[in-house]
């Protein structure tokens, strides 16, 4: 019998340990993401987190849509874009170490273009996060089911989690340690490494929006994250940017979520196609269809 069985088996003879409602704090790092910011403040608040969200420089629309839920957020702040990003997580870290961690029992940090779920479909993230809550766990780790744009798409619908259905699981990326007792906070790296305590025996799942449409995807890798390179550290989006066409996927290589079913974490698609160095893109080029009939990036 495995833990989180074990104790589910010990909570049933006392049903108060199942009635504790953890209060939750979501945190958001927004930089030039408004188009799905909405969203992702609003799958917080709908699943019981306050939120706490820091601008770092946006020149799009982010800062409008922080006007717009001012209201329903803990804090917003303005970070200079001249801010180093590679900071940025040390700082909110010492500053939920400061001014939060006392005042909840629950932090989720997904970034800010990602949605957290729990193993299954069965409840809401809340209700993953209450039971996690009530376990002998304190944090947890997500599996990153990589949703990317594709000749499907209908580009009338604005919203992209209702536009983007492909995805598949990246299992060998960076780790997403997105959420844990509070108390467990520490200093992030980028929420890859381990919170204090003890981990969670299931994975959680996460829905990550990151290229949302060719165009999208062309800003972000010629733009909006061009020499964010620092040694080895995310290095993807020049490598994207040396061999474009890599950014067309076909749709029939990856999974369709219907917004019902169970997500699958099996990674049907290599992601190192698209993320990896030109060896590695190389490596994967017979496996997969390309380029998308009728797309180009030209």
């Amino acid at each position: 019998m495995d833990q989180r069985r074990l104790f589910d088996r010990i909570a049933s003879f006392f049903p108060k340990l199942r009635k504790a409602k953890p209060r939750s704090l979501g945190v958001l790092l927004c930089y030039n993401d408004a188009d799905i910011l909405p969203e992702a403040i609003e799958y917080l608040l709908a699943n019981k987190h306050e939120v706490i969200a820091w601008d770092h420089g946006s020149t799009d629309n982010t800062s409008e849509v922080l006007r717009r839920y001012k209201s329903e957020l803990v804090e917003t702040r303005f970070i200079s874009r001249e801010f180093d990003f590679y900071s940025l997580y040390g700082a909110m870290s010492e500053h939920l170490l400061s001014q939060y961690v006392d005042k909840y029992d629950w932090i989720s940090w997904p970034d800010q273009d990602e949605f957290l779920e729990g193993p299954t479909r069965e409840g809401g993230y809340y209700d993953f996060v209450t039971d996690v809550f009530n376990s002998s766990f304190d944090w947890v780790q997500f599996h990153n089911l990589l949703y990317w744009f594709t000749s499907e798409d209908d580009p009338t619908v604005s919203s992209a989690i209702k536009r983007i259905k492909r995805y598949s699981c990246f299992p060998d990326c960076s780790p997403r340690m997105r959420a844990w007792r509070a108390r467990c906070t520490n200093i992030r790296w980028f929420n890859h490494n381990d919170p204090e305590g003890i981990k969670y025996p299931e994975m959680g799942k996460l829905r990550h929006y990151q290229m949302r449409s060719l165009e999208h995807a062309l800003k972000r890798i010629t733009k909006d994250r061009a020499g964010m390179q620092r040694g080895n550290a995310i290095a993807y989006y020049n490598l994207m940017n040396t061999w474009q066409e890599r950014l067309i996927v076909d749709p029939s290589s990856l999974h369709f979520d219907d917004g019902r079913s169970e997500l699958s974490v099996e990674p049907i698609f290599n992601w190192r196609y698209v993320y990896g160095t030109h060896e590695e893109q190389s490596k994967y080029a017979d496996l997969y269809p390309h380029p998308v009939q009728g797309v180009s990036v030209k």
